[in-house]
Formats: structure tokens, sequence, C-alpha cells
């Protein structure tokens, strides 16, 4: 018996992807320049609609990525590329505002007939959009986390905060946001906040309505009364008189306290996050990592702990803000893990009129996840749907926006889309997703930014992903399409 001969699949390559030879393979009325990523040549679309195309034939069946560098000349544009599979399902990417530098984007669709089209598009009324060394490659690239940080959400509800579809039909925001594609939400927690909130009792309560919705739960842990950064990191009251080691057996109670307790109601939480945005450290001035990463690597260490004793299944994060400034990260990881602190994934707040361009934040989570080999999601983002604000209180951001992303309803989608592009071209599907910041905090009497003042109003109510008339804005759509 003579056994069939099985032959290997054969991916079909791109046929000139860097149009070095001109338009050769490519149907398209484009022009080919030598100003590439490389020196070499590049593909220009100028003013007018275009369409450059690619047919490929004889393909195996399964998922396939296009990978392809963008640019333009820092006017807006509407260009995207496109995987389109013969039986009908088709991918369209748009093109961010991305400026001089080139910006990869990525496009992944199941193919199903053997035949698929590549497709660069613009439709430019001035300026111009370039494309260059386009990849088909055997991949998925889809985010596994679309989230959002829910922590005002409690307080919001119990001062009288009401939330509507986009619709005007009334509901339960986190009902709202799950029916939007939401499957991930953050927490965060603090030790004895003045306000009442952000603790055990709220936590708790947040993670039984997460659960009925199959929504996972990533818990922030701040170690502090109050807000936690860059710029701060108090200690919490009642840890104030303790020495170093009695500070780290209290992070090691504190944390072990709330996982066991989420863990016990049955509402196991699925990640934490031991810290928030501690580029400068925690729990100051012990934690401080200003001459020394010793303190803060014991601290976390004991935090970590904690985890592990009491949900070895949970996954650890470490967060750093200026997701944009791969300088800053490379020094803060080298020296944790130096210091020998284990963690699973890496988590990145990146504002984009605070931390650098969308190709600053590309080329930083490229270069973190290839590093560290680890995950990464940009853990906090979000952008204004206007510049007004909706109590007396002045907006952080108001005027500060970035070119090409207005302080529309439809500039704040546009930007949520293109930080999702940037983490979805992450290699090897290490971007594991975004979370939009606090996503509910509208503005509601006594949910103000100081905790400690009643009356304070909120400074972040225009970035909120429900606008001033409580109803869903269209960026969340957006976690319907991971």
């Amino acid at each position: 018996m003579i056994k069939p001969i099985t032959r290997p699949k054969v991916i079909p390559a791109v046929l000139n992807p860097g149009f070095e030879s001109g338009l050769k393979g490519w149907t398209s009325s484009g022009l080919v320049k030598k100003v590439g990523r490389n020196g070499g040549s590049c593909l220009i679309h100028g003013v007018g609609t275009i369409a450059t195309i690619q047919t490929l034939e004889n393909v195996p069946n399964g998922w396939y990525t296009l990978r392809a560098w963008v640019r333009t000349n820092g006017i807006p544009t509407d260009a995207n590329i496109s995987l389109t599979d013969e039986a009908g399902e088709s991918k369209v990417v748009s093109v961010p505002m991305v400026g001089k530098d080139f910006l990869q984007i990525v496009a992944s669709v199941k193919l199903t007939n053997h035949r698929c089209t590549i497709g660069l598009q613009s439709k430019v009324e001035e300026g111009w959009v370039a494309f260059d060394d386009i990849e088909f490659l055997p991949e998925q690239t889809t985010l596994s986390i679309m989230g959002a940080d829910i922590s005002s959400l409690k307080k919001s509800e119990d001062k009288g905060g009401v939330y509507y579809d986009e619709d005007g039909v009334q509901d339960d925001a986190i009902s709202i946001l799950h029916n939007h594609g939401l499957n991930f939400a953050r927490i965060r927690i603090w030790v004895n906040s003045l306000d009442g909130y952000h603790g055990k009792e709220q936590i708790l309560e947040m993670a039984k309505r997460l659960k009925e919705l199959d929504i996972k739960l990533l818990v922030d842990f701040h170690y502090s009364d109050t807000w936690a950064d860059p710029g701060k990191q108090p200690k919490p009251k009642c840890w104030e008189k303790l020495d170093f080691q009695g500070l780290t057996k209290a992070v090691y109670d504190h944390t072990y306290d709330i996982c066991n307790a989420l863990k016990q109601q049955g509402t196991r939480p699925d990640m934490f996050q031991i810290g928030n945005e501690i580029n400068n450290g925690m729990i100051w001035p012990d934690g401080k990592n200003d001459l020394s990463f010793v303190n803060l690597a014991m601290l976390l260490k004991e935090g970590i702990r904690a985890v592990r004793d009491c949900s070895p299944e949970t996954q650890i994060m470490l967060h750093l803000a200026e997701g944009g400034k791969n300088d800053v990260f490379r020094w803060w990881f080298d020296e944790i893990t130096r210091q020998g602190v284990e963690f699973n994934v890496i988590g990145a707040s990146y504002y984009p009129y605070w931390h650098g361009t969308l190709v600053d934040l590309q080329n930083n989570l490229k270069d973190i996840v290839e590093r560290y080999q680890k995950p990464v999601i940009v853990v906090e983002t979000a952008y204004p749907f206007t510049e007004e604000s909706d109590d007396a209180t002045e907006n952080i951001i108001s005027s500060q926006l970035t070119d090409g992303y207005p302080a529309t309803p439809e500039g704040q989608k546009k930007m949520l889309a293109d930080i999702m592009t940037v983490v979805r071209a992450v290699p090897n599907g290490k971007g594991l997703g975004v979370f939009w910041w606090d996503a509910t905090w509208t503005a509601v009497s006594g949910n103000g930014w100081d905790p400690t003042d009643r009356t304070s109003g909120n400074n972040w109510e225009n970035q909120a992903l429900f606008d001033f008339d409580d109803r869903a804005l269209p960026a969340m759509s957006l976690f319907k399409y991971p």
C-alpha cells in the first residue's frame, strides 16, 4: 500500500511587500517614492481616493494577520488597511494620526475559502499617507482584555448617579458596559479612606455584581488611604509608626485579607496590581526608590507572597505610568528584576496628552515584552469627549489635546481605537488589552476628587465613557471589537 504524500501547507508571500519594485504585484494608482522605513521605497497615497490591493491565492484556511507600517504628514486623513476573506469577512483598521514616524498596524481575519485580498485605502483631501513593509502572517492578533476602571461607581450610585445606554434607556452601569463588550473591570483599594469608600466592603459588593455578568476583576492596591501615583505615595495613617519589618507585615496582611475575603465569597480575583503607578516606589518614605530599590522590592515581594499564599491562580501585575517612555520602563524593570521580584504582567498608563506619541507607546511596548518576556496591558488610558465641564470644578484636561483628535465623542472614540491598534500590534500576541480609566466617573454631587472634602467637584467627567446626559458614548462600542 502506497501512503499518500502529505504536502506541507505553504503560506503565500506578499509580492513586493516593500514596494522596492515599484507597484509590481499591486493594483494601484498610488506612487512609489524613496522615503521608506529603512531608506528604501514605500507607497504614497496623495490627494484623492486611492485603493491599493493584492490578492493571495491558494491560502490554507485559518487565522491570518496583515501587518503594515504607516505614516502621514500630520494632517488628518481617512485611511485604513484591510484583510478580506473571499467568503465575505473583512477586518478594517484605520490609520492613526502618526506624523513623521512609521507605526505598525494590524488586521486579522479567519479565512475560509483559500483566497484573500490585502487592501490599503485612503481618501485624502490634503497631504498624504504612506504604507511600507507589508506582511501576511498565519497568526491571530486580537485583544483578550477589554476593560474599564470603575472604582468610583459605587460612590456615584450611592450619591444618586444614574446611567443610560445610547438610546436613553436607564440601566445599571456595569450592565451597559458589559452589553458593549466589557469583559474585565479594575477597582482600586485604599487602606482606610476618609470618605468610607474604596475599601473591602465596596469591593466585595462590586465583585459579586461582576461575577454575575462573568466579568473578570483586577484589584488595584494603592497601599495608601488616598491617591497614589508617581508624584505621591502617602503611607496609610495606621502604618505610620511601624518599623520596616512591621510595614512589610502590614503589606502582606492587608493584601491577604482582601484576597481571602474575595475568595471566600466565591469571587476569586483574576489579577492583582501590587502598587499603583510606582515609578518612584510606594509607601513613602520607606519604599521610595530614588536611591535604592531594595526596600521597594521587599515590599512588593510581601504583597506578591500574600497573593500566592491566598490564590496562586491570580495573576500579578506591576504598573508604571508614562507608557511612552521606554527609558523609564527599562530603568525600573531592570532594577526590579535584578532584585528578584517575580510577576506575570506589565501594566502601563498611557495618557496621550502626558505620555508621548502613539509611536512612543508602540516602541516601548514592543521593547519591554521582548526584554522581560512578559505580556503587557495599557491599564490606564482616557481622552476627553468635550472641553466643557459638567460642574464648577475645572477639568484636569481641556485644552491639552493631541493633534488630529478633537475633544468630541468621535475624537475620543478615534483615540481609543488607535490605542487599541497599538496594543494589538505588540508582537506574538503579548499585548493583552486596554482599560479605560474611571469610565463611570460622571459629575455627581458628593463624588468629587478629594476624599476629605464632600463638596469637592469632579475634574475628570469630560473623560468618562458617559456624557453629561449620562448616556453611553460612542467609544464604548469599541469593546465589542477586540
